[in-house]
């Protein structure tokens, strides 16, 4: 069985390879059952969790720790690791970092969806949030969309400031017309946008519906509980919700339950989950529209990142 580290996979992982692999397993056959999230105390917020998924090549499963008070201790919150087997056989293929997967995954999923549900013109990129996942973001959206101008907002401006210059070295040779900036929040910069992404830990909405222009993907993508929100919830009423998978989101997206629990949407409202549109494959953007996604994550794009691994490794 082979050990694949994070440095491997941060060193071998690329975007366009990334979201043509979970392009083709969310349209294809997979199994995926419901992810258990595991308390180990009553009472208490530390849990084990199993993220199961199989195609017809590889099976495999996500299992993380959550211990929150770590940190006061010099250790991370989360640990996680993948492991894979061969589907015909059953035989254990690999171990993988789950961490760096995740940070791939998660981003590429975003710009996956985007490729459909965006404007095949979008120039503008807003991100709120400068967390790990921030950097990734904003590549993978540049790898399926000519962007011009991507805004960092977050709650703390120099880190903000800190990111886009970052950024905007990295990119630098590949992207040498985009410009990166960090950005107050504001009618005027948000009106700009044709995607909006929100990755931040807010349980409150970050602006309100009326900052957005028809036309304008909101992908909002931080918030796991369900009794918060990210966004507006006049955003998900009046435009056209999509979601990575609408089992997982009916269970913990708060986005998608506020406004149904409140009896302003159906569970009908939800136009599609991810792998209807990769199998339908088609540009899904109105520009007349705003468009939403919604994901909370799921077993089957962590199952495509380690098998592609495999093949880069």
């Amino acid at each position: 069985m082979r050990l694949i580290s994070a440095d491997t996979i941060h060193q071998a992982m690329t975007f366009p390879a990334l979201i043509a692999a979970i392009r083709q397993s969310f349209a294809g056959p997979f199994g995926m059952p419901p992810r258990q999230v595991l308390p180990l105390q009553a009472g208490k917020p530390e849990a084990f969790a199993l993220l199961p998924a199989w195609d017809e090549s590889v099976i495999g499963c996500k299992l993380f720790t959550y211990f929150p008070d770590n940190p006061s201790q010099g250790k991370d919150r989360l640990y996680a690791n993948i492991l894979l087997f061969s589907r015909q056989s059953g035989e254990p293929l690999a171990l993988l970092d789950g961490i760096s997967i995740t940070l791939w995954r998660t981003a590429a999923i975003s710009a996956l969806a985007a490729s459909y549900l965006a404007n095949p013109a979008a120039s503008t990129l807003v991100l709120f949030g400068t967390g790990k996942l921030a950097p990734y973001l904003v590549k993978a959206y540049a790898s399926i969309r000519q962007l011009d101008d991507v805004y960092i907002i977050g709650r703390d401006l120099t880190k903000a400031q800190q990111l886009a210059t970052s950024l905007q070295e990295d990119l630098h040779t590949e992207q040498p017309g985009l410009r990166i900036q960090a950005a107050e929040r504001s009618a005027s910069v948000l009106q700009k946008a044709d995607i909006i992404c929100c990755a931040t830990a807010a349980t409150e909405p970050l602006f309100p519906a009326n900052w957005v222009q028809p036309g304008t993907l909101v992908d909002a993508l931080g918030n796991h509980h369900a009794d918060g929100s990210e966004i507006d919830s006049q955003l998900v009423v009046d435009g056209l919700l999509y979601v990575d998978s609408r089992t997982n989101c009916l269970n913990e997206a708060g986005e998608i339950l506020l406004p149904l629990h409140a009896g302003r949407i159906s569970e009908q409202h939800i136009r599609s989950e991810l792998a209807e549109l990769c199998r339908a494959d088609q540009l899904c953007w109105q520009a007349d529209r705003i468009q939403v996604f919604k994901a909370v994550g799921t077993a089957l794009a962590d199952l495509a990142a380690a098998r592609l691994m495999l093949t880069l490794s």
